[in-house]
C-alpha cells in the first residue's frame, strides 16, 4: 500500500448514536465523509475533514472522537446555536436500520447543514494542495473545494448519496475522477440528466454482499464478487471500500491504473472485516497491523475465515442532567393547558 500524503474530505458528518439489542448506547462521529477521513487517518494518512457541527454537547463528542482517530478537525466549524446532526443506528440480531428520530425521547433529530462558501475558502487558503479529495454531497462549497483541488492536481472521488440540483451534479461529474454509489440508493440523478462516464473516469456501483461493478470510462463494466463474511453490522462497510480504494490506488495525486483492481479488492476485504464489528468504524478498535494482516488473508481466500475478536462496545451514554441519555439533545420544555412539562428520555 502506497499512502497518499494527504486527503481532504467534506460532506456528511453526523453524530452516530449506536443502539444495540442489549441496550448499549454508543456515540461516534459518523457519516460517509467523516468515516472515510477517520479510516484513512487510521491507515496512516494525513486526513482533514471540513464540515459544520453545532456548539452543543453532541458536537463536542463528534469533534473529540475524530481528533482521537487522528483526523485534523481544524475545519470542522462549530456554529453557535446549531444542534449537531444525529443519526440513530439500531444494530439488532436481525439487521441494521437507520432513523432520524430518537427511540428514547421520540424527537426528530437535527439534520445536516452544508459547509459555507466562506468556510470552504478558508480550507483552501490553509490547505491549498492535497493528494486526494473526497466528497459525498454536491453543493456550492464542496464543489468549490473539488474544482480547486482538481486544478491543483488532486484525485477527486465523489460518492453521491442524496439528490442535488442538475447543475451541481454536472459540475461534480465533470471534475470527479471516481464516482461511486450503492445500487440501493439514488445515484443522485446523474443518469437522469444524461451524464455518462467519460474516458478515464471510474464508475463504481456497489451491490452489498453481491459485490460491485467497475466501469472504466466507456468500457463494459467488470464485476468484483464480495468477500464473504458473517455480518454483525454492515453499516459503514461501503466507507471502508472507498477508503481502501483511495489508500491503494491514489499516490501523490494520481490514480494509478495498474493498481485499481488491487485497490478495489483491498477495499472489499476491509468492508468484509468491518461487517464483523459493531459500528461503522468498529474495526478501528483493532491495531492497524492486525487489520492489514486479516485483510491480506481475506484477499487471498475470498472470505473472512475467522472473525477478529473485538472488545465489548463501550457504553458512552453517561447520564448528564438535562440531556436525553440516548440522543444527548437537551430536554425541551413544552407548554400545555396544565402548565409546563419537559420532553425527556423515556
Amino acid at each position: 500500500m502506497s499512502p497518499c500524503r494527504q486527503v481532504v474530505c467534506a460532506g456528511y458528518m453526523p453524530l452516530d448514536v449506536i443502539v444495540t439489542d442489549d441496550g448499549t448506547v454508543c456515540h461516534r462521529a459518523g457519516g460517509t465523509a467523516a468515516n472515510v477521513a477517520a479510516i484513512l487517518a487510521y491507515l496512516g494518512f494525513q486526513a482533514l475533514l471540513a464540515g459544520l457541527a453545532g456548539d452543543d454537547y453532541g458536537g463536542d463528542i463528534l469533534a473529540a472522537d475524530l481528533a482521537a482517530a487522528g483526523v485534523d478537525t481544524t475545519h470542522i466549524h462549530r456554529s453557535g446555536g446549531m444542534q449537531t446532526p444525529r443519526l440513530i443506528h439500531s444494530v439488532r440480531s436481525d439487521g441494521h436500520s437507520f432513523s432520524y428520530r430518537c427511540p428514547a425521547c421520540q424527537r426528530a433529530l437535527p439534520r445536516s447543514r452544508p459547509l459555507t462558501i466562506d468556510q470552504a475558502r478558508i480550507c483552501i487558503e490553509v490547505t491549498p494542495r492535497t493528494d486526494a479529495y473526497f466528497f459525498d454531497r454536491a453543493n456550492a462549497a464542496t464543489l468549490l473545494l473539488a474544482e480547486h483541488y482538481a486544478h491543483a492536481g488532486a484525485t477527486i472521488v465523489f460518492e453521491p448519496s442524496v439528490p442535488a440540483n442538475a447543475e451541481y451534479l454536472r459540475r461534480a461529474a465533470a471534475v470527479a475522477h471516481v464516482i461511486k454509489h450503492s445500487d440501493d440508493r439514488s445515484v443522485g440523478g446523474l443518469d437522469d440528466i444524461g451524464v455518462r462516464p467519460r474516458d478515464g473516469q471510474l464508475r463504481i456501483v456497489t451491490h452489498g454482499d453481491a459485490g460491485l461493478e467497475l466501469r472504466n470510462g466507456t468500457e463494459l463494466p467488470r464485476c468484483f464478487p464480495a468477500a464473504r463474511a458473517s455480518a454483525r453490522d454492515a453499516g459503514g462497510a461501503g466507507d471502508w471500500t472507498t477508503a481502501g480504494l483511495i489508500a491503494v490506488a491514489v499516490t501523490t495525486g494520481s490514480m494509478g491504473s495498474g493498481r485499481i483492481d488491487d485497490a478495489i479488492r483491498f477495499g472489499q476485504a476491509l468492508a468484509a472485516l468491518s461487517c464483523t464489528a459493531i459500528g461503522a468504524r468498529g474495526l478501528m478498535t483493532l491495531t492497524r497491523r492486525t487489520v492489514l494482516g486479516h485483510a491480506k488473508r481475506v484477499m487471498r481466500d475470498g472470505s473472512v475465515a475467522a472473525a477478529p475478536r473485538f472488545p465489548r462496545l463501550p457504553q458512552t451514554n453517561q447520564e448528564k442532567p438535562g440531556l436525553c441519555h440516548t440522543c444527548v439533545l437537551p430536554d425541551v420544555p413544552i407548554r400545555t393547558g396544565h402548565g409546563v412539562r419537559r420532553v425527556t428520555a423515556a
